[in-house]
């Protein structure tokens, strides 16, 4: 009897340890698993991040060259009014000598 309950003893602890190697394995799966899609979040992540970083840095430059773009063409409007404006003079100019001519 005493065998008996050796033997089962033994079945069990031998089932037990089974379980538990298992059970490991099982963990260290699971644990493997975590740490790849932790890693793949940290990769999407950072590629999300540079996206993100050349869209803003394109945006930046796009900016910057509207922002010349308006400078010139606020330049060019200010030199055709002073073009305007001093060939307005010069016709005033020329008007009044003309005047000034007949009196």
């Amino acid at each position: 009897m005493e065998a008996d309950q050796d033997e089962q003893s033994q079945v069990i602890i031998g089932d037990l340890q089974a379980t538990i190697l298992a059970l490991r394995d099982c963990l260290e799966k699971a644990t493997f698993e975590t740490k790849r899609a932790e890693q793949r979040a940290t990769l999407n992540s950072a590629d999300e991040i540079q996206q993100l970083k050349n869209t803003a840095s394109s945006l930046r430059s796009e900016l910057e060259s509207l922002r010349f773009e308006k400078d010139a063409a606020v330049q060019r409007e200010i030199q055709k009014s002073a073009d305007e404006i001093q060939q307005l003079k010069n016709t005033a100019s020329s008007l009044r000598g003309e005047l000034e001519k007949f009196t």
